[in-house]
């Protein structure tokens, strides 16, 4: 019997949608430094890819709510 089939939680190496927030959102910096540089390297750039490493730590040991995606599920009207 699988994990699965008993209903236990396994966890899917597929990113979840937190991941690609944070991985998207560093991509786009990154191209904005990089192209506001003349598309060269320089210590700007050092400083994004540094933003880059960080974002992809905060999103690694940022836990994910136990829902499908790790996205929050939204709440009902009249409810806190």
């Amino acid at each position: 019997m699988t994990a699965e089939a008993v209903g236990v939680a396994v966890k899917s190496w597929w990113p979840t949608q937190k991941w690609w927030a944070a991985t998207i959102t560093a991509a786009g910096g990154f191209l904005v430094t990089l192209s506001t540089t003349g598309w060269d390297f320089t210590p700007e750039l050092n400083g994004a890819l540094i933003t880059i490493a960080t974002q992809r730590v905060v999103a690694y040991v940022t836990p994910n709510d136990n829902t499908p995606g790790g996205v929050p599920l939204r709440k009902k009207k009249g409810t806190t």
